[in-house]
């Protein structure tokens, strides 16, 4: 249970110096209520120990430049982390944090070991991740003592190729725009400020890798949330973005599908597939025109299966919430006579 302390003190510093080993951290020493709270909650000290091997592991094999990057977003995030679990979005000075913000420590850890453990190799190409977080007060909530959402907490993660591959400027640039379509919170890679963000609610945006298609294609999982303040529950969502990597841009519909009436085929296709698979008891739609506008974007095409073509629906779309974000698997043979020339390409790289 040390990293925390070192980046504590790396922060302090301004220091980019590689972390220390773990007899660095004396609990003895302990001096904060955030270093006490790591010392003296058994579960934070695993999280902690978790976050250390997690960060190792994440920035292992990088080159310089990409470390620099990813020691300067852990900074900031332990500065955030020390902000998010307390009553007015600022480090605890003096005491001890309540049950309630030690329990909002480890979810903070754990989820930030979550995110660390995307930085890897996959197929050949180094990724790591981009991360921006932001804690503020929330001015309708920070008053009340009673309150479990006094804090409005922000967070976007992202996948980054490493800057000498080939394709890392393009597809980073790609990744970028495409986050900042999403989240408010890319706002501040650049000038904007903590404060322009929405302080009486959550939001969590992570953009994972998912699969490379041979080597004209990186498709990445898109999870997204949204909490309003006191309401009952929170949005969530999940689609896809398809990099083609020799086009350096996004899939688009024409890449797999062709023909003047592809889009009414596919929309029929989906509709008695929804059926097939989930049901009139369940189904919240009545016929195939309520479905079009979905089925046809390339975000909601996840293209790993085989077998058929995934088509993601997000909650409230088709069923109720408690029914969460069903999917359907349209086999590819019944959009044989729709099918593009680059489908083949775009899937499976030849």
């Amino acid at each position: 249970m040390f990293l925390s302390r070192i980046l504590l003190a790396a922060s302090l510093l301004a220091s980019v110096a590689p972390p220390a080993a773990a007899a660095s951290f004396d609990c003895a020493a302990a001096s904060t209520p955030f270093e006490h709270a790591i010392c003296d909650i058994p579960e934070l000290s695993a999280a902690d120990d978790r976050l250390a091997k997690s960060f190792a592991t994440a920035t292992g094999g990088l080159n310089k430049e990409s470390v620099v990057l990813m020691r300067g977003d852990q900074r900031a995030w332990l500065d955030y982390a020390q902000r998010a679990c307390t009553d007015d979005a600022e480090p605890l000075s003096r005491g001890r944090y309540p049950e309630m913000g030690g329990s909002c420590l480890v979810d903070k850890f754990n989820s930030r070991s979550g995110a660390l453990e995307q930085s890897r190799m996959i197929n050949g190409h180094r990724f790591f991740i981009k991360s921006l977080y932001a804690a503020l007060p929330d001015p309708n909530e920070v008053g009340n003592p009673d309150s479990y959402w006094k804090v409005a907490s922000h967070d976007a993660v992202l996948p980054q190729l490493e800057a000498d591959h080939p394709w890392a400027e393009a597809f980073n640039r790609y990744v970028m725009d495409e986050a900042a379509r999403d989240t408010e919170t890319l706002s501040l890679a650049g000038a904007s400020d903590v404060a322009d963000l929405d302080a009486t609610a959550d939001s969590s945006l992570n953009i994972a890798v998912k699969e490379l298609g041979g080597t004209s294609r990186i498709t990445m999982a898109v999870n997204s949330s949204w909490f309003g303040h006191g309401a009952a529950h929170g949005n969530w969502g999940i689609s896809y973005l398809h990099y083609l990597t020799a086009e350096e841009r996004g899939l688009m519909a024409s890449d797999m599908f062709t023909g003047e009436n592809w889009a009414d085929t596919l929309v029929e296709a989906a509709w008695e597939q929804l059926q097939k698979e989930h049901g009139a008891d369940w189904l919240q739609v009545g016929s195939a025109s309520e479905i079009a506008e979905i089925v046809v974007q390339p975000t909601r095409w996840e293209l790993s299966n085989p077998y058929g073509l995934v088509v993601q629906f997000q909650p409230y779309e088709v069923s109720a919430y408690a029914y969460g974000a069903p999917t359907i698997t349209i086999p590819w043979e019944k959009l044989d006579a729709i099918k593009a020339d680059t489908q083949d390409h775009v899937l499976w790289g030849y």
